[in-house]
C-alpha cells in the first residue's frame, strides 16, 4: 500500500510513473476481485482491498500534488500546500475503514466455516501482482539515481513493502492447500493489519502539516544560517518556523547597522528573504529588519 508523506509537489517528469502505477494497480484489482469470485478467499479479497488503496492513494497523490501545485489567488493568497496532507488524510481513514471492513469480513466467513474453491488462479494473481511490483521496484530504483523525485521514491517504498505482504500471502496460499486450519483468515487478516499500519503512518506523518507544526531542530538551524551569511546583516533576531500545508512559513528577525540608509535596510531584508526561501521546503520567508540601536533601546 502507497505510503508517503507527499512533502513536495510532483515533478512532471513523475506523472507517466503514477499514471503507469494507477493503471497497473487497477488491473490487479479487477484480478483479485475475480479471483475472489472464484474462490471465497479472503486472503484474495485483502491483497485486493490492498491494491485498491494503491489506487486510491495514488489518485489522490496526483490530484492533490496538481492542487498543491497551483499559485496563490484571490482566494488562497499563499497558495494551495494544504491539498497534499488533506489528500494523504483521506486515503489514511480510507485504508482504517478498509482493513477493517475486510477483516469483519474475514472473520464471520471463519465462524460461519465457509469453504473454499481452492484454485491455482491464487497463486496466479499472487505471483502477478509479485512480478509487477518487482519490475517497478527495478525501473524506479535505477530511476531514483537519476533524479530526486519525491513520488517515485513514494513508490519504491510502496514496492518494497508490497512485495514482503505478497510473499506473505504466498505463504499463505501454501498453508491453505496444505490444510492447516484458518489459515485463509489468519493471513488475511496479517494483510488487513498491515494496511492500517500504513493508513495509521500516512496519517500521522501528514498530521503535522496540517497543525502547524515547527521543523525538526536541524532545518531551523538551516534557516538561521542562511540568514546569518548575507552581507550586511550584523546578528541574528529570532526566528520561528511551521508548516503551512506541506511547505514551511518562516518568521524571522535581522539586525543590521543603523548607518546603513532605509533603502540599504530594505534591499538587506530582500537578500535575507530570498536567501531563506531557498532553503528546501520554505515556501514564504517574512524578514523584519532591527538595527543595533533600537536592539539596545529596547
Amino acid at each position: 500500500m502507497l505510503c508517503t508523506t507527499t512533502k513536495v509537489s510532483t515533478p512532471s517528469a513523475s506523472w507517466k510513473w503514477l499514471a503507469l502505477m494507477l493503471v497497473v494497480n487497477l488491473s490487479l484489482v479487477f484480478g483479485h476481485a475475480a479471483v475472489f469470485a472464484v474462490t471465497g478467499s479472503h486472503l484474495v479479497l485483502a491483497q485486493g482491498a490492498d491494491s485498491l488503496m494503491d489506487v486510491a492513494v495514488t489518485g489522490i497523490l496526483a490530484f492533490t500534488a496538481r492542487v498543491g501545485a497551483r499559485p496563490g489567488d484571490t482566494n488562497h493568497p499563499f497558495g494551495h500546500d494544504r491539498a497534499e496532507p488533506i489528500g494523504a488524510l483521506v486515503s489514511a481513514v480510507l485504508a482504517c475503514v478498509l482493513a477493517l471492513e475486510v477483516g469483519r469480513a474475514a472473520l464471520g466467513a471463519a465462524f460461519t466455516h465457509e469453504v473454499l474453491a481452492l484454485d491455482t488462479s491464487m497463486l496466479f494473481v499472487f505471483g502477478a501482482k509479485f512480478l509487477a511490483k518487482s519490475a517497478f521496484l527495478a525501473a524506479l530504483a535505477l530511476r531514483s539515481r537519476k533524479a530526486n523525485s519525491p513520488a517515485v521514491d513514494a513508490v519504491i517504498s510502496d514496492s518494497r513493502n508490497d512485495l514482503a505482504a505478497t510473499a506473505a500471502s504466498t505463504l499463505g496460499y501454501v498453508a491453505i492447500r496444505a490444510g492447516v486450519p484458518y489459515a485463509d483468515t489468519v493471513f488475511a487478516l496479517g494483510t488487513c493489519v498491515y494496511i492500517a499500519r500504513n493508513g495509521f503512518a500516512l496519517f500521522r506523518a501528514n498530521l503535522r502539516y496540517l497543525m502547524g507544526e515547527a521543523p525538526a531542530a536541524e532545518v531551523s538551524h538551516r534557516l538561521r544560517v542562511a540568514a546569518s551569511a548575507v552581507a550586511g546583516v550584523h546578528s541574528m533576531g529570532h526566528i520561528a518556523a511551521h508548516y503551512v500545508g506541506n511547505h514551511l512559513h518562516v518568521e524571522i528577525a535581522v539586525v543590521v547597522d543603523a548607518q546603513l540608509s532605509a533603502t540599504q535596510s530594505h534591499d538587506v531584508g530582500e537578500r535575507v528573504q530570498r536567501a531563506v526561501e531557498a532553503v528546501p521546503d520554505v515556501g514564504r520567508a517574512f524578514v523584519h529588519v532591527d538595527t543595533l540601536e533600537s536592539i539596545a533601546g529596547r
